[in-house]
């Protein structure tokens, strides 16, 4: 799957989700992301763990990152903490978020 904003780039998902966008001046050319899934036997459903954000592109770093995570309406069902670009790739934990609800996630990267 593969979605840009305007001309800032895209975000690629390998698992989740159907449509992604990304902010980001400083990465034209968009990231990926994977998801870490777990399944809740109390809730009888898998939960989003963490979001892995790869292919950062270097000017990216000491900038903050967070991705959202959106259901099928467009609402934002979860934003994960601000976290510092240290690399290339970037996992972010969410707290626990059932998968099936992730229609699309949003990646924003500003200092």
């Amino acid at each position: 799957m593969f979605a840009s904003a305007a001309s800032l780039g895209g975000v690629q998902s390998t698992s989740l989700g159907s449509s992604a966008t990304v902010v980001a001046s400083c990465d034209t050319d968009g990231v990926a992301l994977d998801y870490s899934t777990a399944y809740n036997a109390e809730s009888g459903t898998y939960v989003v763990n963490s979001v892995t954000v790869d292919n950062i592109n270097d000017a990216c770093k000491g900038q903050m990152i967070e991705v959202s995570l959106e259901n099928d309406k467009g609402d934002t069902t979860t934003t994960t903490a601000r976290t510092e670009v240290t690399g290339s790739r970037q996992v972010i934990e969410v707290n626990g978020f059932a998968g099936e609800s992730v229609d699309s996630a949003a990646v924003l990267i500003q200092s």
